[in-house]
């Protein structure tokens, strides 16, 4: 099985039977991305809006994606928006959409091998996947002088792309590894 979704409007699409009606004046726009000013006459009108936001607390909201329909919801002074609500950061969720990589061509060094993660953890990662069809977060890579990718963070979310058969999944680059006969 393939990532669950292969960008923002399929899962926006798939995922909007669980979104849930928020007052528009609890969502906060916190990352730089939103800070930029839109005009928002530029924008059209449009009846089924949907945002993705995360949960912050005292019933507030961070925009995760979505801001077209946050900004239109605004504007029209709408008191309700349809939100999917995910409990990962921005960067997190949208790293599900840009690099993905075949969980086989990923290295396990020895260490991972020898201290699994607990079961617990693992079974943690697979509910949020079968809940949200994403990962928290993309694993990170380490690329030797052969060009290998070698796992240097996210055994957990590993062994549970394993588990549930995902072909490919999302990741980062974190430096450099130097192994020697790999």
């Amino acid at each position: 099985m393939a990532h669950r979704f292969n960008n923002i409007k399929v899962f926006r699409s798939r995922m909007a039977a669980q979104a849930v009606p928020i007052p528009v004046s609890n969502i906060m726009l916190t990352d730089s991305i939103h800070k930029k000013p839109i005009d928002t006459e530029k924008l059209g009108t449009k009846d089924d809006l949907v945002v993705i936001v995360r949960r912050n607390y005292r019933d507030t909201y961070s925009l995760v994606t979505g801001r077209r329909d946050y900004e239109i919801a605004k504007r029209d002074n709408r008191a309700t928006i349809n939100a999917i609500i995910v409990n990962i950061s921005r960067h997190a969720f949208m790293s599900n959409f840009k690099k993905l990589i075949d969980v086989d061509k990923v290295y396990i060094p020895r260490d991972f091998i020898n201290h699994p993660p607990k079961k617990e953890k693992v079974d943690r990662v697979i509910c949020f996947y079968n809940y949200y069809g994403i990962f928290d977060s993309p694993i990170t890579i380490k690329l030797d002088a052969k060009g290998n990718k070698i796992l240097k963070d996210g055994y957990a979310r590993y062994i549970a792309a394993k588990k549930l058969g995902v072909t490919q999944i999302p990741y980062k680059i974190g430096g450099v590894h130097n192994v020697k006969g790999r």
